[in-house]
Formats: C-alpha cells, structure tokens, sequence
C-alpha cells in the first residue's frame, strides 16, 4: 500500500515498513525508549503482564 502522506526517503525500517524516523526525532527517540522497556517485560510474571494489560484496556476504553 502507498502511504498518502510523501515520505522524504524510500527507506524501510527491520519491520520492512517506510523510515519515518525523520518526520519527529523526538517520536523516533520514544520509540527506542518503549522498546527497550518491552523488552525488559520478560522478566515479569505473565500474570502480572496480563493483568496489566487487562487494566490498560479497561483504562482506554478497550472493549477486551
């Protein structure tokens, strides 16, 4: 699928999706932050995790 807003690069990202890394560095640094933290979450009990997960959907109105 084309994206409908330009892209200054025709790069893609490791997932094979369009860089849009440019577009707000500050995004792109908060992303690395959420990702590193995602991968510490394997040393947390899957209960915990789920039940977490549970709350966050509760939270944002997410019919579960």
């Amino acid at each position: 699928m084309t994206p409908r807003i330009p892209l200054p690069t025709a790069g893609l990202t490791s997932l094979g999706i369009p860089d849009t890394s440019s577009l707000s560095p500050l995004i792109s640094d908060v992303r690395g932050r959420i990702y590193r933290e995602t991968n510490r979450i394997n040393t947390v009990d899957p209960v915990t995790t789920e039940l977490v997960r549970m709350r966050n959907a509760r939270y944002q109105a997410c019919h579960l």
